[in-house]
């Protein structure tokens, strides 16, 4: 996979994984937090180290079932359901385990709600690195849409852009 691929991949994956998994965290509640707290929880259930790959059951249930991806990888677009985005990240661990590495990180680096009723938007800016590799960290930026439905804060959208020499990361207001 490109590198392309490691920078940006920013998301989610809900498949049929016989690996270990990562149990949400132990803060609120589901149906208690925050928008940007959920968002922020999906880039750290599909982070892993030491092999300890994500759950993702968990990381499924954090979007809706019809919810869509869009990714960009210069210059396609790849657009995908749920599966299709779950598979994704499942051949990216799978490409990695098969090269020796043993994680992946994507941290939130800011991120900018915002709310009305039950709707939000979320622009996110994050980076994505393969520790023990020496690459450094690249960054990355997603536009998350997101409902709350049963009182939870499902994702309905991911859109997501690769900065570049002409695209730099933009700065949102917090």
């Amino acid at each position: 996979m490109s590198g392309v691929r490691i920078a940006g991949l920013a998301g989610l994956i809900a498949v049929m994984s016989a690996a270990p998994g990562r149990a949400q965290t132990d803060e609120a509640p589901a149906d208690e937090r925050s928008v940007e707290q959920v968002v922020r929880d999906v880039y750290e259930l599909v982070s892993w180290t030491d092999g300890n790959t994500p759950d993702w059951e968990v990381v499924r249930d954090v979007f809706i079932p019809e919810a869509i991806i869009v990714l960009r990888y210069p210059p396609d677009l790849k657009v995908m359901s749920v599966d299709g985005f779950l598979l994704d990240w499942l051949r990216f661990q799978n490409q990695l385990e098969a090269a020796g590495v043993s994680g992946f990180q994507e941290t939130v680096t800011s991120a900018a709600v915002t709310e009305f009723g039950d709707v939000a938007h979320v622009h996110v800016v994050y980076e994505s690195s393969i520790p023990g590799t020496g690459r450094p960290a690249r960054p990355g930026v997603d536009l998350r849409s997101l409902i709350r439905a049963d009182d939870q804060w499902k994702v309905v959208s991911v859109v997501n852009e690769l900065p570049r020499d002409d695209l730099p990361v933009p700065e949102f207001a917090e």
